[in-house]
């Protein structure tokens, strides 16, 4: 069973795509408690690992799994997190994917975000700038209120909470938004 197949049945439960993050279809549904997030990649049909994950997630059962092959992702912090890629490198692009979807999704949605566990030896992804950068305003500001942001800023309560979803902000409003928290913006390239 392919991710489209998977997402039409998935939308006769009551699923909708809240959230196309490049191969990533993000789920939501009124009253679940997380997204679900569906690669959809041609017709290659999904692992058994990767559709066990969807069905515990949604609740949506039995779904047909593909023989078993390529690397299962799943995160460690986010549960509704995982995906799956032919090679160790497929499965990375993949899983920086499905991450930047799934925070993206609670970001938007005003969603609890756990803070990182260590790696402890696993590998790591990373979501993409925009969902860094409303990621590092969103822990930032843990104890200030977003009118507090705003006016320390000098701006609009609109142009603050804008900050705290994935966008596209300046370098300036983010060096505003560091400064009004008492922090300093620092860049580095890795």
């Amino acid at each position: 069973m392919g991710g489209k197949e998977v997402i039409r049945r998935l939308g006769q439960a009551g699923w909708r795509v809240a959230r196309i993050q490049g191969s990533h279809h993000i789920l939501v549904k009124l009253g679940a408690p997380r997204s679900v997030p569906v690669p959809v990649r041609g017709s290659r049909g999904l692992s058994s690992g990767l559709v066990k994950a969807i069905e515990r997630q949604s609740g949506v059962k039995p779904l047909k799994p593909q023989p078993e092959g390529g690397f299962l992702v799943q995160f460690v912090d986010l549960e509704e997190a995982f995906t799956e890629g032919d090679t160790e490198e497929q499965a990375a692009f993949n899983a920086a994917e499905v991450l930047t979807g799934v925070l993206a999704v609670r970001l938007e949605q005003g969603e609890d975000i756990p803070p990182p566990s260590p790696a402890d030896g696993r590998p790591v992804a990373l979501p993409d700038a925009p969902v860094q950068a409303a990621l590092l305003i969103h822990f930032a500001r843990q104890g200030h209120s977003l009118s507090e942001l705003a006016r320390a800023m000098g701006a609009s309560w609109p142009a603050a909470q804008r900050l705290t979803r994935p966008g596209n902000p300046t370098l300036k409003q983010l060096e505003r938004a560091a400064a009004a928290l008492g922090k300093r913006l620092v860049l580095s390239l890795e």
